[in-house]
C-alpha cells in the first residue's frame, strides 16, 4: 500500500499545478513530435534508397565486366586486356554456386517503327537477365528460352522506348526495325525507377536474345557477364569462385583487382544502408536533443515544485517519512509529466505523419511517376521504441536531481523555511 500512496500524492500534486504542468507537457510533446517525425523521415529515406536500388538488381545479383591485368601470370605481361567470352557464361553456369548467369551484348542503337525513330541502347541477353534485373513486363512477355534456342528475331521494349515509338498504340505484336532487321515486340517493361544503372536506363533500352546479336554486329566477345549467387550467405564464397575461374580462363592472378570490373549489388545495398543509418543516427541524435532541452523545462519545474513544498517535505519527514518515499514521489511526478507529455506527442505525430503524406524524393529525378521511390512516413514499432526510450531517459535524468534535492533536505531546516 506504500507504494500505492506514493503515487496518489505525486498524482494529487500534479493536479494542483496542473497548468503549469500542462505547459511543461507541450515542451515534452513538442520535442518527441521532432524526434518521431524525424525518425520517420529516416526510415523513409532508406526505404525510398532501397527500392530505387532493388529496381535495378535483384539480391545478390553482380556484373561483370573485363578489365586490365596490373601485375604478371600465367606467363602474361601485365596491362593485359580482359575480353570476357562466350566460352566464360558456359564455364560460369557449371558452377553451383551460382544461380543465374546470362551474357550482355550492349550497343546504341537506332530503332524503328514506321517513320519514328529513337535511339536506344539495346541488349542482348537471356531470360534470366529478367530476374537478376528485375525487368517485369507490364504488357506481353519477356525473351523465353524457345527464343534464344530459335534465334527468333523478338524485342522486349522499355518504356520509354514504347512510349516513343508508338503512343498510344499496342505495341506487343508490332515490328520494329534494328538496323534494318524487323524485330517482332513481345512486351513492354514495366515503368520503374532506378538509381543505379551503368549503361542506358532500363526504360530507354531494348532486350533480344543474345543468340541473336551476331546477326546485328560481329564480336567473339561479350561486354559483360551478369550473375546471381544463391544465397546471401554464399555470396562472398561464390564471387570468390567466379574470379578463380576466370583468372584460370584469362591466365591472370584472381587477387589482381583490375583484371575484372565487379558492380556487385550486395556491396551497392550495403553502402546505401550505411549512408541511410548514419542519417538515421543524426536525425535521432537532433530529436533526441530537442526532447532533452523539453527535459531540462521538466527539471526546472520540479525544482520550482521541491522550493514550493520545503515545509511540506518537513512535516512529513518529521512525521515519519523515509528518504526513499521523498525521493520516489518526485520522481514519479516528474516520469509522470514526461510521459504524459511524450503520449501527447505520438498523438499529435500520428496526425501529422499522416497528414504530410508520401514526399517527392529521386522520383521527381528519375521522372517516377507513380511515387513508387517517394519518401512515405510511417510509425514503425522500431520508432515508437526508439522515442519510448529516449523519452524514459529523459524523463529520469529530468527527474533524478529534483527527487534527491528533496530527499535530502532536513527536516528542521525545511520547516523553518518561509
Amino acid at each position: 500500500m506504500l507504494i500505492v500512496e506514493v503515487i496518489r500524492q505525486a498524482w494529487t500534486a500534479l493536479v494542483t499545478h496542473r497548468f503549469r504542468a500542462g505547459l511543461t507537457m507541450l515542451g515534452i510533446s513538442w520535442g518527441i513530435v521532432t524526434v518521431v517525425v524525424l525518425l520517420a523521415y529516416g526510415q523513409g529515406f532508406h526505404r525510398a534508397l532501397q527500392r530505387g536500388f532493388q529496381n535495378a538488381f535483384s539480391q545478390g545479383t553482380v556484373v561483370i565486366w573485363g578489365g586490365q591485368t596490373s601485375t604478371q601470370a600465367g606467363g602474361e605481361r601485365a596491362g593485359r586486356r580482359i575480353w570476357l567470352k562466350d566460352g566464360d557464361v558456359e564455364a560460369l553456369r557449371e558452377l553451383g554456386s551460382l544461380k543465374y548467369v546470362s551474357p550482355e551484348f550492349l550497343e546504341s542503337m537506332q530503332i524503328g517503327y514506321g517513320t519514328r525513330q529513337t535511339t536506344a541502347g539495346v541488349r542482348g541477353v537471356s531470360p534470366e537477365y529478367a530476374v537478376m534485373r528485375s525487368e517485369a513486363a507490364e504488357v506481353g512477355r519477356f525473351i523465353n528460352a524457345e527464343d534464344v534456342e530459335s534465334r527468333r528475331r523478338v524485342a522486349f521494349l522499355g518504356t520509354e522506348v514504347a512510349r516513343r515509338l508508338f503512343s498510344n498504340i499496342p505495341p506487343v505484336g508490332e515490328t520494329i526495325e534494328i538496323r534494318g532487321l524487323a524485330f517482332e515486340v513481345v512486351g513492354v517493361l514495366a515503368d520503374k525507377v532506378q538509381i543505379s544503372n551503368y549503361f542506358y536506363p532500363d526504360k530507354l533500352s531494348v532486350y533480344i536474345p543474345h543468340t541473336v546479336v551476331r546477326q546485328i554486329w560481329h564480336q567473339d566477345y561479350v561486354d559483360d557477364i551478369v550473375v546471381q549467387t544463391l544465397t546471401a550467405e554464399g555470396h562472398a564464397p561464390a564471387m570468390k569462385q567466379v574470379r578463380e575461374l576466370l583468372a584460370e580462363r584469362h591466365r591472370f592472378d584472381p587477387a589482381d583487382e583490375r583484371a575484372l570490373r565487379i558492380n556487385d549489388a550486395l556491396e551497392g545495398t550495403t553502402m546505401l544502408s550505411g549512408m541511410a543509418t548514419g542519417l538515421l543516427l543524426v536525425l535521432g541524435f537532433i530529436g533526441a536533443l530537442t526532447l532533452l532541452i523539453g527535459g531540462v523545462g521538466v527539471m526546472n519545474i520540479m525544482l520550482v515544485s521541491v522550493n514550493e513544498r520545503t515545509r511540506e517535505i518537513g512535516l512529513r519527514k518529521a512525521l515519519g517519512a523515509r528518504r526513499r518515499q521523498i525521493l520516489l514521489q518526485f520522481l514519479l511526478e516528474a516520469l509522470a509529466i514526461t510521459f504524459l507529455g511524450g503520449l501527447l506527442g505520438i498523438l499529435i505525430s500520428w496526425g501529422v505523419v499522416t497528414l504530410a503524406g508520401p514526399r517527392p524524393f529521386v522520383g521527381t529525378l528519375f521522372g517516377d511517376a507513380g511515387g513508387e521511390t517517394d519518401i512515405h512516413l510511417r510509425l514503425s514499432t522500431g520508432i515508437l521504441l526508439a522515442a519510448s526510450g529516449i523519452l524514459g531517459f529523459t524523463g529520469l535524468v529530468s527527474g533524478v536531481w529534483p527527487a534527491i534535492r528533496a530527499s535530502r533536505l532536513d527536516p528542521i531546516e525545511a520547516l523553518r523555511y518561509e
